[in-house]
C-alpha cells in the first residue's frame, strides 16, 4: 500500500513540473511574438526620401519593411540580382547579391 501511496505522488509531482514547464515554455513564446509585433523601431517617425541606383535594365522587383528600414529587392526579367537593406535615412545597412549557377534560375519568396 505504502508503494502505491508513493508511486501515485511521484507521478503527481512529476505532471506538475512538466505543466510548469510547459507554462514557461509558452509564455516565453507569447512574449516573443509580442515583441516582434510591436515594434516601434520599425515605424519612421518623420518622412524619409531616399534614392536606389539601378543599373541599366533593372527594376525593383519588391520592397518590404524591416526592423528600422526596408528591403529593395533589384533585377532583371524577373530574376533577383541583388537586395539591398536601407535605413530609413537612406544608408545602405546590408547588400545581397545573388549568384546563380543556371541562368533560369529563380528567386522564391
Amino acid at each position: 500500500m505504502g508503494i502505491l501511496i508513493v508511486l501515485g505522488l511521484t507521478v503527481v509531482v512529476w505532471k506538475v513540473i512538466d505543466l510548469a514547464k510547459q507554462r514557461a515554455a509558452r509564455l516565453e513564446m507569447q512574449a516573443m511574438q509580442k515583441e516582434l509585433v510591436t515594434q516601434p523601431e520599425q515605424v519612421p517617425d518623420k518622412a524619409f526620401a531616399f534614392d536606389v541606383s539601378l543599373e541599366s535594365g533593372e527594376v525593383i522587383l519588391e520592397t518590404s519593411a524591416a526592423p528600422g528600414g526596408i528591403w529593395i529587392r533589384i533585377g532583371r526579367d524577373g530574376k533577383t540580382r541583388r537586395i539591398i537593406y536601407k535605413d530609413f535615412t537612406g544608408k545602405t545597412i546590408g547588400r545581397i547579391g545573388v549568384k546563380r549557377n543556371h541562368e533560369d534560375a529563380v528567386f522564391v519568396n
